[in-house]
């Protein structure tokens, strides 16, 4: 379907200097109007399909004018994130986009309109032969795509989906594969009510195994710990980072930080190092924790506007990708926690961003998205 939209091609050059004085060079390779806000950008983790990214969209729908788009999840003026949960009747549309990376532009494959999209991400493996992407969205759905061919071409096909509760916004996802691989994985699901849903992947369909509350307001964010998924994270509204056992009969956490001083919007497990873990928050602090010892933070940054996503080096260096809200998007080196790198390109709210799973030469590619004025950016940076 081309490269429609592109507002800007790689016409110049930033350079930026390392405080350790390792110098960079930073290029903004490509942007696109997403027409609806973006909020999300995940690159596909699985090799020969690394060059498709998945694009999701929230638009708040003018009353008059709204689409239904009530079925659509399972068939194939805004409001930000962060007040959407609180008002949950309003008609929210959303649009995934397929893009894939050719050269140094993002070119779109497919679009599929549905309702709207708070967050995403690839199982980290192929199940059944497939790459399979989870959506968590506006109505309290968790919706499964798989990445298929279409006569000549691969598109993103409705697999299955689960009804989490009426009147809630699915907030955030995670899968438990970071390190395992599992034909039956598990995707925990965090919601605007505070409460965490694991489901299961079985025969085809998403099987709830438990739901309960683990905040007193809107959980933000949930994540597993890769080198042991019967541990999830949690993040809430109520400015609580926690740990759970989901063995476990209670839904009693059995650990919780009130070191954030407010919403926890952001937790990521390292696959990597196995007792590594990074957490993120409205109190604009990005914090490292070793999971043995969770009594105070490792290390602390604070980089400017919330923190929104966190997504660590997917080829296991010490590069901290973060995504800063009212602040842009920088990236941090975690062994002396500076930044390395800051990309402040986009006029509005930063929210979605990934890392491209290939690197050549030494040059890391990063795409990014941001939320009023509807922005997809690809951009990179390496040693000069």
């Amino acid at each position: 379907m081309g490269c429609g939209r592109c507002i800007l091609s790689s016409s110049f050059y930033v350079r930026c200097i390392y405080r350790l004085k390792m110098a960079l060079e930073m290029r903004h390779l490509f942007s696109w109007d997403t027409e609806y806000s973006a909020d999300s950008a995940e690159f596909c983790p699985i090799s020969t399909y690394e060059d498709y990214l998945a694009v999701g969209t929230y638009q708040l729908a003018d009353p008059e004018k709204a689409l239904d788009t009530s079925n659509e999840g399972g068939e194939g003026e805004t409001d930000s994130l962060d007040g959407a949960a609180k008002d949950v009747p309003k008609k929210r549309l959303g649009r995934l986009y397929l893009k894939q990376k050719i050269d140094e532009k993002l070119c779109l494959v497919q679009q599929i309109d549905m309702p709207a999209i708070l967050d995403m991400k690839w199982c980290q493996h192929e199940i059944s032969g497939t790459p399979v992407l989870a959506i968590a969205n506006a109505v309290g759905q968790l919706l499964l795509y798989r990445l298929i061919t279409a006569g000549e071409k691969l598109c993103l096909e409705y697999h299955c989906k689960f009804q989490i509760e009426e009147e809630t916004l699915a907030l955030s996802l995670d899968w438990s594969t970071g390190k395992t691989v599992s034909e039956n994985p598990l995707i925990s699901v965090s919601d605007s009510k505070g409460k965490i849903t694991i489901l299961q992947l079985t025969n085809g369909e998403l099987v709830l195994q438990k739901r309960f509350l683990a905040h007193d307001f809107e959980a933000w964010i949930t994540a597993f710990d890769y080198w042991d998924p019967n541990t999830v994270f949690t993040g809430g509204d109520d400015c609580k980072f926690r740990r759970f056992d989901i063995r476990a009969e209670s839904a009693l956490p059995v650990f919780t930080s009130r070191v954030h001083s407010a919403g926890v919007t952001s937790i990521q497990s390292n696959c990597h190092s196995e007792h590594l873990l990074a957490s993120g928050s409205y109190d604009e602090t990005v914090n490292l924790w070793d999971t043995r010892n969770m009594r105070s933070p490792s290390a602390s940054t604070s980089l400017g506007g919330g923190v929104w996503r966190l997504k660590w080096h997917p080829q296991g260096k010490s590069l901290l990708l973060c995504a800063c809200m009212y602040n842009g998007f920088h990236v941090i080196d975690t062994e002396s926690m500076e930044t390395v790198v800051s990309f402040n390109e986009h006029q509005s709210i930063a929210y979605g961003v990934d890392w491209w799973y290939t690197m050549k030469d030494s040059t890391h590619v990063v795409a990014s998205a941001s939320f009023y004025d509807h922005l997809l950016c690809l951009w990179e940076f390496k040693k000069n």
